[in-house]
């Protein structure tokens, strides 16, 4: 799962069209995934919105198919449709699926505050050390919103005293095994790691793997995204111990919002940061 859940409001390829039916503005939507709560929840979002301002919205779904969300974009130009949402299956398929692989088609990006969402991370880490310790961070240095979520601990854990990042490996390629062998690594050498925060929900993933593995005790893991496996990491009591989750719903219905202002001629904004929540174990077991 795509912790950021960005979704890209694109000009219609051809501009000024604008299709319509009934009189109602069409806008072509493309979700990566064809069912899961991210998908339900963005669907939730954008449902009221459509209805109450008349806007006639086609959602497809790409079954994780990159090639396939692409040709769904093409599709939607060809119909001329009045603007395109796009939910992409990762940064690679934001720039195929966009026209001529041009991302100055963006006219919007509407995500996760992944800034906010690192210092929540970093803050609620700092409260679990309380008196002290030591963090790993997982990092992607390659990708924009890791930075964002990177730049966000740190400056988190400014404000917290004892505690210090000892340690923030790039994970790359960014999957699970690799995260699982880079944590195996950092828990096996001199320095304890009391904490290890997973900047996706593979790293984290791969991190409880390497943790259940060794005979290290006490050492737990905060990650991004909050997919099914994660969640129930959490809910059993794992040493995955909470994730931050995107706000789907608003995602959603801030995505049509945005589309039907610049549709009224309206300058948007570029970027439209959605807040993010923390979950843990208490929030996730009812008693």
């Amino acid at each position: 799962m795509r912790a950021a859940l960005p979704v890209f409001l694109a000009a219609a390829t051809v501009a000024g069209c604008g299709a319509e039916r009934h009189g109602r503005p069409r806008i072509g939507v493309t979700l990566p995934t064809d069912s899961g709560a991210l998908t339900a929840d963005l669907r939730r979002g954008m449902a009221p919105v459509a209805d109450s301002l008349q806007l006639d919205v086609r959602v497809v779904t790409a079954g994780g198919d990159r090639a396939r969300q692409a040709a769904q974009v093409d599709s939607f130009a060809s119909q001329r449709v009045a603007a395109i949402l796009i939910d992409p299956i990762d940064a690679f398929t934001m720039v195929t699926a966009t026209a001529d692989g041009d991302t100055n088609d963006i006219v919007a990006h509407i995500g996760s505050d992944d800034r906010m969402g690192g210092e929540l991370a970093g803050w609620y880490v700092g409260q679990r050390l309380n008196g002290g310790g030591s963090i790993a961070i997982l990092d992607q240095p390659s990708v924009p919103a890791v930075r964002d979520r990177v730049a966000g601990i740190r400056l988190a854990l400014t404000r917290v005293p004892n505690v210090r990042i000892v340690a923030s490996p790039a994970v790359e390629p960014a999957t699970r095994e690799t995260a699982r062998r880079r944590t195996a690594s950092l828990l096996t050498a001199d320095q304890r790691v009391d904490a290890i925060v997973g900047t996706s929900d593979e790293l984290a993933l791969g991190a409880l793997d390497a943790v259940q593995a060794s005979a290290t005790s006490g050492t737990f893991i905060v990650g991004f995204g909050a997919d099914p496996e994660a969640r129930a990491a959490i809910a059993r009591g794992s040493p995955l111990v909470a994730e931050l989750v995107p706000d789907a719903v608003t995602i959603g219905r801030y995505a049509l919002l945005v589309a039907a202002s610049r549709l009224r001629g309206n300058i948007v904004m570029r970027s439209v940061p959605v807040r993010v929540r923390l979950i843990d174990r208490d929030s996730l077991v009812v008693p």
